[in-house]
């Protein structure tokens, strides 16, 4: 803090401290002040020209009420008629946002005090160091009127009153001790969810604090805070700072909502309207910095006031269209959403100034944390369920594969301790999918090429590639690519029940499947049963994300071996199946036949 700010501060809590004093014990009602306004639409009146003015040019209005009137280029004079009373009282003015607040003291006829201040000022130039406009009323012992003129870019909402100085400090306590609270939530929130996404890496958390703080800076900046604390001598900066910080809390805000609700699965109409609506809070951030301040302001309240219940209304779309996390989305954001558009419509000039319009976002923001917290737990909650779901089928796998492997440990006994000599020198067995690798797919292959050639029994093989395998590390990393390669694995070994057949990962997204004394019928049948049992699996990414849905091409070839020849013409022909199935749209089975492989359907 600055020397200059301490010395203000020191100051204000002196003046405070005397206010209180000089306020005594004293419990006397203080007469109400009788209020009335005019609009100088030409912004020509000096104060004696005012002060000269018939009492019926005055309109009368009452304390309680709220001056409202929109947007204007004029001046607006109120005049404030207060009664003489034993007690210190103190003039507010509510609304920190206004560019030129000039008040004028008359006690018999004569200007007593005179002040110049406003958001278009220096800090200092407050009589008061306090984020609202606050006028002593000068006399106790003689009536006392205010003629206070206001003239501003941005909306004209006059909320005045005049109460006693105890009453003042004792409504300050609570006020500022809200905005304390409120501020403290924020930074907890973004700080929490910042340290998160260091550790996750999604972008939907980054874009959450983006929201959290712009929205927070937004609020703090309508009640006066900011230019109270971070530039209170250069109030040039409140003019280019309101509409781009709206702009950005927007935009973080459409952004923040479309990832983390995933429109762009649910619907392309809701993500276009959306990213329309972003470029136009994008826009609005430009014009804020060089276009003219008064309709920057009517810019955003209108983007605001479209982009609030848009996104409530898209959030319980995507929730009936079965996006879980939606159901809390909606749940956390309608006080927030509320709020805001409280906000907007009264920035708009179409709803009066109340404790509603002037805390109601500040609530809703309070609120949509507390509620968002259970929509995390949630999450975390479907993850943790997925994560045991995936673990049990993971366990049935097991055991299946437990009881194979007991059957073919009876059947073929010797077989296996032959194959055990071998692992001792060099493994088998693929480090990802945990199914045999090339290398013992290669010997296999060998040793069943010479057994079926003698026996004169056809020997078939069936080759598998994941489609768009490459898109899927693209999009979700490579670690989920390795999550669908161990699921293809698993849901193969438990679709190939022989002993005598071999399942091998052939390299990359590719597997292979060896079939013995299986004639070309039977290894299509197989194909096609692979092909079903993969289409119906499913990845889950993130809780998030959408299940990634996969799907096979296969190519299948099938010879009776001849003696002359070596395997490698059954893997080119398998191959080139392959190859026919997934030009022709692939997730689909090819056989080989001659020099062009057909499908299995017409097979």
């Amino acid at each position: 803090m600055s020397h200059s700010a301490t010395k203000a501060a020191l100051s204000y809590l002196l003046l405070a401290l005397s206010l209180v004093l000089l306020s005594g014990p004293a419990q006397v009602s203080a007469a109400p002040a009788d209020f009335f306004w005019l609009e100088d639409a030409d912004d020509r009146l000096t104060a004696r020209q005012v002060m000269a003015l018939d009492s019926g040019q005055w309109q009368a209005f009452d304390e309680d009420e709220v001056l409202n009137l929109g947007f204007s280029d004029g001046a607006f004079w109120l005049k404030a008629r207060v009664p003489p009373q034993p007690q210190n009282r103190v003039l507010e003015i509510r609304y920190p946002l206004l560019d030129v607040v000039d008040v004028f003291w008359v006690v018999d006829g004569e200007i007593v005090r005179r002040y110049e201040t406003g958001d278009s000022r220096p800090f200092a130039s407050r009589p008061l160091y306090h984020r609202n406009f606050v006028f002593l009323v000068p006399s106790n012992t003689e009536t006392a009127t205010a003629y206070v003129r206001v003239k501003t870019q941005g909306a004209v909402q006059i909320p005045v009153e005049v109460l006693p100085s105890a009453e003042f400090l004792a409504g300050e306590q609570l006020s500022y001790g809200w905005q304390a609270m409120f501020l403290g939530i924020i930074v907890a929130l973004g700080l929490y969810n910042l340290f998160l996404f260091t550790i996750v890496r999604q972008v939907t958390y980054l874009w959450y604090v983006l929201t959290v703080v712009s929205s927070g800076l937004v609020h703090l900046h309508f009640h006066g805070l900011l230019f109270q604390w971070w530039w209170p001598d250069l109030p040039i900066l409140n003019r280019y700072f309101t509409v781009p910080i709206i702009g950005l809390a927007m935009m973080a805000a459409i952004m923040f909502s479309l990832q983390f609700l995933a429109v762009a699965r649910y619907s392309r109409f809701c993500y276009r309207f959306l990213m329309a609506l972003m470029i136009g809070s994008g826009l609005s951030v430009v014009y804020g910095l060089f276009g003219p301040y008064q309709s920057g302001i009517a810019l955003v309240a209108v983007l605001a006031a479209i982009a609030t219940p848009a996104g409530w209304l898209i959030g319980l779309y995507v929730w009936f269209r079965g996006q879980a996390l939606a159901g809390f989305y909606v749940l956390a954001w309608t006080p927030l959403l509320l709020g805001h558009l409280i906000l907007a419509i009264s920035k708009l000039g179409y709803l009066p100034r109340s404790f509603l319009t002037e805390f109601g976002p500040q609530i809703g923001v309070a609120l949509e944390v507390i509620l968002l917290a259970f929509a995390l737990a949630h999450r975390i909650n479907l993850e943790r369920r997925r994560r045991l779901k995936a673990q049990e089928q993971a366990l049935t796998i097991q055991r299946q594969a437990n009881q194979t492997l007991e059957e073919r440990v009876r059947e073929r006994t010797e077989e296996l301790e032959r194959a055990n000599q071998r692992l001792k020198s060099i493994s088998f067995t693929d480090g990802l999918t945990q199914i045999p690798n090339r290398r013992q797919f290669d010997e296999r292959i060998r040793d069943e090429w010479a057994r079926t050639a003698r026996q004169g029994q056809p020997l078939s093989l069936l080759l598998l590639d994941i489609d768009h395998f490459k898109s899927v590390n693209d999009r979700y990393g490579h670690l989920v690519g390795d999550d669908c390669l161990i699921t293809v694995a698993a849901i193969c070994a438990h679709e190939i029940q022989r002993s005598g057949d071999l399942l091998a990962r052939f390299g990359g997204e590719e597997f292979a499947v060896l079939l013995p004394a299986t004639p070309e019928t039977g290894a299509l049948q197989v194909a096609e049963r692979l092909r079903r049992a993969i289409e119906n699996a499913t990845v889950y990414p993130g809780a998030q994300e959408a299940a990634v849905s996969l799907s096979v091409s296969v190519g299948v070839a099938t010879m009776i071996p001849p003696l002359e020849k070596r395997p490698d013409e059954l893997i080119q022909r398998a191959d080139e199946a392959l190859y026919e199935a997934k030009g022709a749209g692939r997730n689909r089975v090819m056989a080989y036949r001659g020099a062009r492989a057909t499908s299995a359907d017409q097979s």
